[in-house]
This record gives C-alpha cells, sequence and structure tokens, in this order.
C-alpha cells in the first residue's frame, strides 16, 4: 500500500496548489475534453475555489491536472481486482471473498462503460487477461493485524475518495 497512499498523499497538496493556480470561467468558453470529478477533488474545489456559481467553471492549472491524473492512476490502481493493489489490499481483508468483490465489480465496469467512459470496456478486458482473483498466498492463516487492517482500510478510504466513475467526457 505504500504506493498508492504515497501517490495519494502527493496528489492532494498538487491539486490544492493546481486549484489555487486555476481560473474560473464561464462555462461557454469551456470546451473539449472534461475532467471527472471524484470526491476529494470536488472537496478541494470546494475549500479552494468556493462555491461556483452557475455556468462556471475551472479551467485548471497544469499542477492541478497532474494532481488529478495522480487521483486517477491511484483509483485504477485501487480496484479490487487481481494483481492490482486494490485486488491485494481486499485479499487481505477478505481473503477468497476479494474474489467475488472483483466479479461484482466487472458489471459495474461494464455499466460505466455504456453511460459514461467506453475506457472502462479496456479496463474489464485487462481484468479478464490478469484475472480477477487472487493467486493463493504461502500462508493464508496469518492474520493482517490491527495497524494493518487499518491501513487496508485507508487504502478502500482513498479509493473511494479519489474514483471518478466517469473520468473524461466531452463537452
Amino acid at each position: 500500500m505504500a504506493g498508492p497512499i504515497a501517490g495519494f498523499l502527493v496528489a492532494i497538496p498538487a491539486l490544492f496548489v493546481g486549484l489555487k493556480l486555476s481560473t474560473v470561467i464561464p462555462v461557454e468558453r469551456g470546451f473539449g475534453l472534461q475532467l471527472g470529478e471524484p470526491l476529494i477533488f470536488q472537496l478541494v474545489a470546494w475549500l479552494v475555489v468556493g462555491h461556483l456559481p452557475q455556468g462556471q467553471d475551472i479551467l485548471i492549472h497544469p499542477v492541478g491536472l497532474a494532481a488529478w491524473f495522480g487521483l486517477l492512476v491511484t483509483s485504477l490502481n485501487l480496484l479490487p481486482i487481481g494483481q492490482l493493489d486494490g485486488g491485494h489490499v481486499a485479499y487481505a481483508l477478505w481473503g477468497p471473498q476479494q474474489r467475488t468483490m472483483a466479479i461484482a465489480i466487472i458489471p459495474i465496469l461494464l455499466v460505466l462503460g455504456v453511460i459514461g467512459w467506453s475506457g472502462w470496456f479496456i479496463w474489464v478486458g485487462l481484468a479478464s487477461l490478469i484475472g480477477v482473483g487472487h493467486p493463493p498466498v504461502q500462508d493464508p492463516e496469518t492474520g493482517l493485524g490491527p495497524t494493518r487492517a487499518w491501513i487496508g482500510r485507508a487504502a478502500l478510504a482513498i479509493f473511494i475518495l479519489s474514483f471518478a466513475p466517469v473520468p473524461f467526457y466531452v463537452r
């Protein structure tokens, strides 16, 4: 979990700086590719920029864009599928039930691919290639301990905060 936690902890201050350097523009000037907003992005934007009036949008500064991509990569890595870090965390927390969780994620991603971002189809394809289940471990009887279980739950929180159901859309 060191990688996703470190990435998240670097992305948050960068997001604050990037949003502080960003510009609020009228929506009619906005065009092209729009970014989805994970929960943490919405919270930081509200803290830094405040409430946006109807018809206003944020033209994000490159530092904020880098932070947004960091959050995207973190959320993708924390999907509870196979050999992704999220698969490792889910297996550590819930054992063989991780496979059930991963199988449940596949139709969710397919629905998100139909109604939002077609890139989810690629992730479903990758999941079918790498497998959804976690490989067996050498000592399945050894428990996590309270500190590692807390870290696993923190990883779940990071996933929820950084996940954007529709990461990209065109306006």
